[in-house]
């Protein structure tokens, strides 16, 4: 293995699989420009551990393994879904794709456009009315952003508009609004703050957890209101731990563990 231990994610997003192989379970991503800290090489596959702490094999094609010098200003993406363009203008060649929640580094903002690079050297050009900073953590804004995103599909090992997971949902929201949350509900559990026992409490932008087993915390949503929790379980959607809603989830009410937050 090469001496150098850093290198960044060169493509939109790079699944972290468990075992240094395609053929196996997908457990997290690392996003563009993510920072990854490589501890092994296996033939094509490197073991790295990503910004939020989480350790898995990472296919060496989709990486640049350099330490490189950032002395740039990044710029959060916050549309949805971007490309990125060979030259300032739609009809020129898309050099990438990109999504919200991915930050790039800002070579040149020239009439209405930005000029970014990747970490192999290319560079590409993206309209800067996609790119702004992260939004202030109030909980009500937190809520109606995350309810943005219903009907996205569930993924194992999702954190990104491309697919969530439960916790990658979760992850994926907070970071929007500059909060850095480890990325399994269990450690989301452990990082939080107590708020209730009661599953009908909350306040919009709580979390609420599960355990199927009455053990290990397997699974986590956002509180919208009282009652009311928005989660990903086969995709984003809406469901209630009140027994006289309509939306009434028996199975999540069983496994309710307690309400806990990130925020004020």
């Amino acid at each position: 293995m090469s001496k150098n231990n850093i290198a960044f994610v060169n493509v939109s997003y790079a699944n972290i699989y468990r075992e240094p192989s395609f053929h196996c379970e997908i457990d997290s991503q690392a996003v563009l420009w993510e920072r990854l800290e490589v501890i092994d090489q296996n033939n094509d596959f490197l073991l790295v551990t990503g910004e939020d702490g989480y350790k898995g094999w990472i296919n060496s094609h989709q990486i640049i393994l350099k330490n490189l010098s950032l002395n740039y200003n990044f710029l959060l993406i916050k549309s949805r879904l971007v490309n990125f363009y060979a030259e300032a203008n739609y009809k020129s060649e898309i050099v990438r794709d990109g999504f919200a929640g991915i930050q790039i580094p800002v070579l040149l903002n020239e009439n209405d456009w930005i000029k970014t690079i990747f970490p192999d050297g290319e560079q590409g050009w993206i309209e800067n009315h996609h790119l702004g900073n992260f939004e202030n953590p109030d909980r009500a804004r937190i809520a109606n952003y995350a309810k943005t995103f219903l009907g996205i599909p569930y993924l194992w090992g999702g954190k990104t508009i491309k697919g969530f997971d439960c916790s990658g949902y979760v992850q994926f929201i907070h970071k929007m609004f500059g909060i850095n949350l480890r990325r399994d509900a269990w450690m989301q559990f452990d990082d939080s703050q107590f708020v209730s026992k009661d599953p009908l409490a909350g306040k919009p932008g709580d979390l609420l957890f599960f355990s199927e087993s009455g053990q290990k915390i397997s699974h986590v949503g956002f509180c919208l209101k009282p009652g009311i929790v928005l989660h990903c379980q086969g995709m984003v959607k809406i469901e209630s731990m009140d027994k006289k809603n309509l939306l009434f989830n028996k199975k999540l009410f069983k496994d309710f563990v307690e309400i806990r937050t990130f925020l004020n």
